[in-house]
């Protein structure tokens, strides 16, 4: 009998602590592979010293390096290997629009301490508004605004030179 309300509580505070972590990780934003903004990523690696006059500086080793075709913000990422994740959320980053002439990028620098290899793959999904951003818009709020998770797809991680 002992050994039966053992269990019972056992398995009570497995599903108490799996519930807990479904509801405090769920995130409702729906994924899609419909890349309205025309937005395309990159995991870039700058090996350490790269570009550090001194030998006390540091600066991370992976940048996501980030644009888009028409005007959007960056409310959030998502890059994940086989074996590891790196998510933000909550951000507001105004992407910068492809120009063939003068080509710009946005590149946010990713957690120190992580896995990665040249050329390992990752998938990388982006999280932008759901509809179209103005011209002129010089505040966003993504808390008021519908946004989406957009699968970017497998993409290799690449040596910055």
């Amino acid at each position: 009998m002992k050994t039966l309300h053992l269990s019972i509580i056992v398995v009570g505070c497995i599903i108490g602590v799996f519930v807990t972590w479904y509801f405090t990780s769920y995130d409702p934003t729906p994924v899609t592979k419909e890349n309205n903004f025309g937005v395309s990523a990159i995991v870039i690696h700058r090996p350490i010293g790269l570009g550090c006059p001194t030998t006390d500086c540091h600066f991370p080793d992976y940048y996501l390096k980030i644009n888009s075709k028409s005007n959007t913000f960056l409310v959030g990422y998502n890059i994940c290997d086989r074996n590891s994740c790196v998510k933000k959320d909550g951000m507001a980053i105004s992407l910068p629009v492809v120009d063939i002439l003068h080509p710009d990028y946005q590149e946010l620098p990713l957690p120190d301490n992580l896995p990665w290899k040249d050329g390992d793959s990752v998938n990388i999904q982006v999280k932008v508004p759901s509809s179209s951003i103005s011209d002129n818009v010089v505040y966003f709020d993504p808390s008021h605004t519908r946004n989406v998770w957009v699968d970017l797809g497998e993409s290799e991680i690449v040596r910055s030179s």
